[in-house]
């Protein structure tokens, strides 16, 4: 058997340490990978988190400050970037410079401008183009890609409207850095509009608001409330509703609307790890799956209870892509594609303009 391939997680904070926890578990369950070593900066959160990891696990886990020392020590063959928004440029380049392929987490970079150079850098060579997998996990969610299913089998016809909801129950974590409301939080849900239509939007147009959040938060953002509206070719229309203030729980779901019938994936209520995916026409129920979530405990964080499964789904994907040389069917473009609709239509509601047209950037 060859020898397993090494996987270091760049940045252990609140999500990194389950990206951590997930190579561990894909580890023992398929034996083709490892976790090889943890990469923070941040006090000595890097030696505390691998001490609780090491335990479930024989292989040492390595402890390392940065990338570039990482990298000099050639411990591993690959890497899951969850660091700050500020830092994965710089963390993502020095990587794959260093001849690695990556997962990153979402956004991009943490302006426009950077990300558009990035991704002239990745463009500009073979290996280069084929180097970064963004980490856009509701790609990989099992009721999301069942409704995706039911779509492209054409249950409620062509698609002319797809909402996508986002609302947290609680502000984010003392110490978060947000590049904004919609280019921080409904990245997500811009890419999922994108990937269910498998079109691009012309023009946005959208509003924002400080309403509840921020008065009991001391992190600050533009709006902790916000309505995107995506205007596609045709007549198809994407909306994305985020909000920092749904304080009765976590809220995430998403509407199709077609001329045969509807498509609903989620649903706020009392089991946070029950999904529904229902396909509804207008002679009533076309389909319906309930989908259980993996219960991770009580403590975790609520994008971890609910997308848990999808974030150790595209991780697998990664390690098999990198096994065997093969492109990620998630990249560069599509992060910058979506970081391109967040930062035009924050524009858009920045500036009370009505519709905002958006120039994307050439990616093959």
């Amino acid at each position: 058997m060859s020898e397993p391939f090494r996987i270091a997680v760049i940045g252990v904070g609140r999500i990194g340490v389950f990206h951590a926890r997930h190579v561990q578990e894909l580890a023992k369950e398929r034996g083709d990978c490892v976790l090889a070593a943890v990469v923070d900066g941040h006090g000595d959160l890097a030696e505390r988190v691998a001490a609780e990891l090491q335990v479930g696990q024989e292989a040492a886990i390595g402890v390392f400050s940065d990338v570039e020392e990482l990298l000099a020590a050639d411990a591993v063959d690959g890497a899951f970037i969850a660091s700050r928004t500020e830092n994965h440029y710089r963390d993502a380049k020095t990587l794959v410079d260093g001849g690695l392929r990556v997962l990153m987490e979402k956004p991009l970079t943490h302006s426009l401008e950077t990300a558009r150079e990035f991704a002239a850098y990745l463009q500009a060579d073979d290996f280069r183009r084929t180097a970064l997998m963004q980490a856009f996990m509701r790609r990989f969610d099992a009721p999301l890609l069942y409704a995706k299913g039911l779509l492209d089998q054409g249950v409620i016809g062509a698609p002319f409207k797809i909402v996508s909801v986002l609302e947290d129950p609680l502000p984010p974590p003392e110490g978060y850095n947000s590049s904004g409301l919609l280019s921080d939080m409904a990245v997500h849900n811009i890419d999922e509009i994108l990937w269910l239509s498998g079109q691009l939007p012309e023009r946005v147009a959208g509003f924002g608001s400080l309403l509840y959040n921020q008065r009991i938060t001391d992190v600050k953002e533009d709006f902790d409330d916000a309505l995107l509206q995506m205007y596609f070719p045709g007549s198809l229309i994407g909306q994305v509703t985020v909000s920092r203030n749904h304080v009765a729980g976590y809220r995430n779901e998403t509407w199709i609307y077609g001329p045969e019938g509807v498509v609903h994936v989620g649903a706020f209520g009392a089991d946070p790890l029950l999904i529904e995916v229902e396909a509804i026409g207008r002679s009533g129920m076309i389909d319906r799956r309930d989908f259980a979530l993996r219960d991770y405990g009580a403590d975790v964080p609520v994008f971890i209870m609910r997308f848990g499964p999808a974030y150790k789904a595209e991780l697998a994907y990664y390690i098999e892509r990198c096994l065997s040389g093969a492109p990620f069917n998630v990249d560069h473009g599509d992060g910058l594609r979506a970081l391109e609709v967040a930062v035009v239509g924050s524009g858009a509601v920045q500036g009370r303009e009505e519709v905002k047209m958006i120039d994307f950037f050439e990616c093959d």
